[in-house]
């Protein structure tokens, strides 16, 4: 976990008991370190990870987003995303604060490397001012072409044992024509056959892709997908099957889109798909054979002239 400095455990807000700050968390909140100060936390005795309802209507939006894929009322191609959400386990509150408690992805993986990737081509909604839209369109201005955005990703990379994370400053530096070296690095290029990984996420994605296209009359608008595998398991050469995980996270700009007369419209989200697809297809270069991987300098954070002072390398 990143080392937390006297000042940030000033600032921040009181833990609720039995919690900590979420371990190999990659983007988001960040406890101590939002605007808020409030961030994603860890129930140390179930593992559950905690989400704060960091301000209105965002974090009611999202609650009911998981009230109404989890409820038993559900329709069938709603039910369909729930392979790919954190299972919904209820609201905690603590000092005036409400928490979203969902399943923790990580807890069954020994070295959990995570990417945290945006999907869309555009990821506001109508309630975002002009000064807003434009600073997440300048934020990564490739995304209009890519259709995504990487906000972050840290690897174990097991023949040093060590992590490396790298920001989403770091993440954003990244050219469009520099994306798929960035991603086989998310892999475990150089060091480590990227290939079986990226195959088994590949197929999984897919059955997302399904499932979305079938999906129709919402937006999922700056949600992101969460890529997972495990580290400890990555240098085996005789490992056929990859422990892998694909599930989608932040819903606070999800919406249902209707027509004039009230009703659903009968469309899937085509932004979502969009961003969706070209992911697919970027992973799909990178799996292949002929694939050649490039170093980045600037991803190189052992030489200082390169490091970001977000990024950082730990040892295990």
């Amino acid at each position: 976990m990143e080392p937390v400095s006297s000042s940030i455990i000033d600032t921040a807000p009181p833990l609720p008991p039995d919690t900590q700050p979420l371990e190999h968390q990659i983007a988001g909140h960040f406890h101590g370190r939002s605007e808020s100060k409030y961030g994603l936390l860890e129930q140390k005795s179930t593992g559950f990870v905690l989400k704060p309802f960091i301000s209105a209507p965002r974090g009611p939006r999202e609650h009911q987003f998981y009230v109404d894929v989890f409820s038993i009322h559900a329709p069938v191609e709603i039910q369909n995303l729930r392979p790919f959400l954190p299972t919904f386990f209820g609201l905690y509150e603590f000092a005036g604060m409400q928490y979203l408690t969902l399943e923790n992805i990580l807890k069954d993986f020994q070295r959990p490397c995570i990417a945290d990737v945006k999907i869309g081509r555009i990821t506001y909604d109508s309630e975002a001012s002009t000064e807003k839209k434009q600073k997440l369109k300048n934020n990564f201005p490739a995304a209009v072409d890519l259709g995504f955005q990487l906000c972050g990703w840290k690897t174990y990379r097991s023949t040093q044992k060590k992590y490396i994370y790298h920001h989403k400053q770091c993440a954003r530096s990244i050219k469009k024509h520099e994306i798929s070296s960035a991603l086989a690095n998310f892999f475990g290029a150089p060091e480590s056959d990227h290939h079986p990984v990226v195959r088994d996420v590949i197929i999984r994605l897919r059955t997302l892709e399904r499932v979305m296209s079938d999906l129709r009359g919402f937006t999922f608008l700056a949600t992101s997908l969460l890529i997972v595998y495990d580290g400890a398991q990555h240098q085996s050469c005789t490992q056929s099957m990859p422990k892998v995980d694909v599930r989608l996270v932040d819903f606070a700009h999800v919406s249902t889109v209707n027509d004039e007369n009230g009703n659903p419209i009968n469309q899937p989200d085509d932004n979502f798909i969009f961003g969706l697809r070209s992911y697919i297809d970027h992973l799909e270069t990178i799996a292949d054979d002929k694939f050649i991987y490039l170093p980045l300098e600037r991803l190189n954070h052992n030489d200082p002239s390169n490091a970001s002072s977000n990024c950082y390398t730990t040892f295990m």
